[in-house]
Parts: C-alpha cells; structure tokens; sequence
C-alpha cells in the first residue's frame, strides 16, 4: 500500500512540473500567477521533506542538486521570462528525476515498452483505412481521435464504424487496448512485488550469514555491508 501511494504521489509530483512550466511558457502568465505559486509551494514542502527525511543529507544534496535551484523562485527576483524560463525547466527536471528511474524500470517489466509501442503504431495506422472507409470520418485527425478513444475503451460515441471494415478494426483495437490496459496494471504490480521479493531474500541471506557471525571472514563481511547499503537505496529511491 505504501508503495502504490508513493508511485502516485511521484506522478503527481511530475504532473505539477509539468504545468509549472507550462504556465510559464503561456503567453498569459499573469493569468496563471496564483497557480503558478500554488505549484511552487508544494514544491517547496516536496524537496523540504524529503531533505529533512533524509538520513545523509550531504549526499542528498550531492544526489540531487537541482532540487535547491529548482524551489528559488527566480521569476520573482528576476524579471526577465528566460530565466524564469529556465528555472520552470530545472524544476521539471528535479522532480522528474525521482520518478523516471522507477518509470523507466516499469516499462523494462514484462517487455511493456514493446507492448506500448506497438499498440501506438496501430492507432497511428488503423485511423489511415478507418479515414477511407468510413463517411462520416473526414479528416485523418478525426480518424486518429476515433482510434485512439477507441483503444482506450472510453468510447464517447461521437464517431461510430457503420461498415463491416471498421468495425472490425474497432474491435481490434479495443482488444489492444484493453490488453494494454492490463499488461500496464500487471508490470506495475510485478515490478514492485519483484523488487519486494528480492529484497526478502537478501534479508534472509544476511540473517543466516549473522547467525554465524564468529565464523564470517573479511570478505564475507563486507559483502553483507554492500548487500546491506543496496537494499536501504532501494527502499530511499521507493
């Protein structure tokens, strides 16, 4: 439980890094000034907790030293919009840095990035035929959002296959979809479980290794003190 709410808090976090530097690049930022500051505050308590949590924090600063640049409000010292610019870009990167590694490793899972990329290109392609069949679809982007509600089984109904074609390349891709939708909700679960059990297991190989503590070597030794600094940094990084 603990893991999922952290997988989502992080999405959150890079959601907000996300609109922060959109806001910025608006051409109405004064429109957007009260969200902008909202989003710079949470940043603010994010990057405060997780430094006061910190155990080393000589090395979290090390780790990650973006994450000081990124909660200094430049816009506000400085009226210049590039660098206000560049300082909404440090903070997507600083806090999008705590959650691509995890991100990265989920897609690895179960091959899912191959699974993704291949349900993509056929959303691209199948709107190509579905635009050629189909009346009442008359541009190729109109196709392209038909195929891409479609596979993600939202189904608005504002565009429907009435011949036999289309309907079938719907089906096909309600059936990519929903396989996406679950290989996704599975790689997710595998990896956490995965990462879990792994650390279990160095857990019961220390303790068995402990309970001859008098007869370890050297060497012996300090293979449990590296197995032992791997196992808290995975659990610092989830």
């Amino acid at each position: 439980m603990k893991i999922k709410w952290n997988l989502i808090y992080e999405i959150m976090m890079v959601i907000l890094a996300f609109i922060s530097v959109l806001v910025i690049w608006s051409d109405h930022f004064n429109r957007w000034y009260f969200l902008d500051r909202i989003v710079w505050l949470v940043f603010v308590i994010d990057i405060t907790i997780r430094f006061l949590s910190s155990k080393e924090k000589v090395k979290y600063l090390k780790r990650y030293p973006f994450d000081l640049i990124a909660i200094i409000p430049f816009d506000s010292i400085f009226q210049l919009a590039r660098i206000a610019r560049l300082a909404r870009a440090i903070r997507l990167f600083a806090i999008s840095a705590h959650f691509l590694k995890p991100f990265y490793s989920i897609l690895k899972t179960n091959g899912l990035h191959k699974v993704i990329t291949f349900t993509m290109c056929l959303i691209f392609l199948s709107a190509i035929p579905i635009k050629s069949v189909e009346s009442s679809i008359e541009t190729y982007s109109d196709a392209l959002w038909w195929a891409v509600v479609t596979a993600t089984t939202v189904g608005y109904g504002d565009i429907s296959p009435e011949t036999e074609l289309g309907r079938v390349i719907a089906f096909i891709l309600m059936l990519f979809g929903i396989g996406l939708i679950g290989m996704i909700t599975g790689s997710i679960a595998t990896h956490f479980l995965s990462n879990d059990s792994k650390d279990s297991k160095a857990i019961v190989y220390i303790k068995e290794e402990l309970s001859r503590y008098d007869q370890l070597t050297e060497e012996e030794i300090e293979r449990l003190i590296i197995i032992n600094g791997t196992i808290k940094k995975r659990k610092e990084e989830y």
